[in-house]
């Protein structure tokens, strides 16, 4: 019975090809070693690697974008129903050639112009 617990624990070692070091540059000379040169598994399992990391930031990346336009359709459903704005709507967004510091200096202007003192003053 021992025997028989013995052959099945080591029978998926019998069903492997080879124990060697197979993907560790074992089948390729010091020469090539030198050079740079990788044998195919070493090659293989990098690639596999990479390419599972890369499928990992893409679908990472995707979720961060789907994340973003979340945010964008929630900022967009707030300024359509409670400014009344659109940000594709030509009559609201029409080209212009002022500058930010011109809207700065209207925005102060009329800020300005409408307190009791600059009233008061420009009144008299």
């Amino acid at each position: 019975m021992r025997q028989l617990a013995l052959v099945l624990a080591l029978l998926p070692f019998a069903a492997c090809s080879s124990f060697s070091w197979e993907g560790q540059g074992a089948n390729i000379s010091r020469e090539q070693q030198k050079r740079g040169i990788k044998d195919v598994s070493a090659l293989a399992s990098t690639y596999e690697t990479q390419s599972f990391f890369q499928d990992v930031r893409r679908r990472s990346d995707g979720r961060n974008n789907a994340f973003g336009r979340d945010l964008m359709r929630i900022q967009d459903f707030l300024d359509r129903h409670l400014w009344n704005y659109d940000a594709n709507d030509p009559y609201i967004n029409f080209p212009s050639n002022t500058t930010k510091l011109e809207h700065v200096g209207r925005f102060g202007l009329t800020t300005v112009s409408s307190l009791p003192l600059v009233d008061e003053v420009t009144n008299r």
